[in-house]
């Protein structure tokens, strides 16, 4: 009898726009790390200050051109529209998207598409989702193999345009998957300055093909939201300023009664470093299926001159980057059933290299995957 292969162990997949040679992806282990310190050694709070790991890959591209990434299975996807004079072309498109498999550390193409604005990307399932201003379309990551078995036959991959959403991308403060499985969650919000944004909640089911609009408000969440089946509810970072940094939940009912109680963290996550500001964050999944609890919140932080790269005398003028990595798992107190990271929370800091340029990491959230 063959012996079992092991399990393959996730790891933190980071995406860096590297100026010397276009973008990089570093792999990190969230267990207790081995990468070199620097010179600043700590942190504001005690932490060990490391070297983020050298990539394990690296992608050519022409700057100035905004790259988009999305992950499904152990698979990063790449989208950058080419030059559509002189070549190019791919299966008649003008577009393709390299695809980077961690496990296999092996590069394969599928056709691209036009973006209009910075897609949303939403795994379901074995499907992967591109929201925009106007479109949803998806993406199936098994070619359709014919039942004659030649491989010269097979379906390419290929994008299917489905029902287009009733509300602007660009007004989208958060989304998630409900725990059915096939059912996608999004929340738009109105924005200062802006007289076209509204608040509102919908649904798409991607069985039916189908939106539902839920109402003229939005869920409690920045970004990307989980169901956790272990605490019956969403999670996701809390969109309200005057909770930044903290979690909150609630539970399905929230999407049809939006006056229903949503939970607030107790633990603010986000550094309090006096020499180290906010730029943006990104929360990230380490569970499985939603049965367990353990999260990875991804905080870029500016960091003052002085205070934490090892090459601060080359810039001495210009504030240098900082990835703060907390993992922890999330539970309800025995008090008053409050959301809490209880004794779980890790601390792992790492500085960002200097030639990672600030246009990319201030452009947006931190670009992270655990695969």
């Amino acid at each position: 009898m063959a012996a079992r292969r092991p399990r393959q162990k996730h790891r933190l997949y980071l995406i860096l726009d590297d100026d010397l040679v276009g973008y990089s992806i570093r792999e990190i282990s969230l267990s207790p790390p081995t990468c070199r310190l620097t010179r600043s050694s700590r942190d504001g709070k005690g932490s060990a200050v490391r070297r983020l790991p050298h990539p394990i890959f690296y992608l050519e591209a022409q700057r100035g051109l905004p790259l988009t990434f999305a992950a499904i299975g152990t698979k990063i996807l790449t989208t950058q529209c080419l030059n559509p004079v002189g070549g190019g072309d791919f299966g008649g498109s003008d577009l393709v998207i390299p695809i980077y498999d961690v496990r296999r550390r092996a590069v394969t193409f599928a056709p691209g598409k036009l973006c209009n604005d910075c897609p949303i990307y939403i795994p379901v399932g074995d499907n992967l989702f591109d929201l925009q201003t106007g479109s949803l379309s998806k993406l199936s990551f098994e070619p359709k193999q014919p039942p004659s078995l030649d491989y010269r036959q097979l379906v390419p991959w290929s994008w299917q345009e489905l029902s287009a959403p009733p509300f602007d991308r660009v007004d989208v403060n958060s989304y998630t998957v409900h725990p059915d499985g096939h059912t996608i969650l999004v929340s738009t919000d109105t924005y200062p300055g802006d007289p076209h944004s509204a608040a509102g909640t919908f649904t798409f089911d991607t069985r039916k093909g189908e939106w539902k609009t839920h109402g003229d408000w939005s869920l409690p969440f920045t970004g990307r939201a989980y169901f956790l089946h272990s605490l019956e509810a969403f999670v996701g970072l809390s969109k309200d300023p005057a909770t930044l940094g903290h979690l909150a939940s609630c539970g399905c009912e929230a999407i049809t009664h939006p006056a229903a109680a949503c939970k607030l963290g107790k633990e603010k996550l986000f550094s309090d470093d006096p020499a180290e500001a906010h730029v943006s964050a990104r929360l990230v999944y380490t569970g499985r299926g939603g049965s367990s609890s353990d999260f990875c919140l991804v905080q870029c932080g500016s960091v003052k001159p002085g205070n934490g790269n090892a090459d601060d005398d080359k810039n001495p003028e210009e504030p240098c980057y900082r990835y703060r990595l907390t993992t922890f798992s999330l539970s309800y107190d025995d008090y008053n059933g409050d959301l809490t990271t209880g004794e779980t929370s890790s601390v792992q800091c790492y500085e960002v290299p200097r030639n990672a340029t600030p246009k990319f990491i201030d452009g947006g959230d931190p670009v992270a995957f655990w695969l």
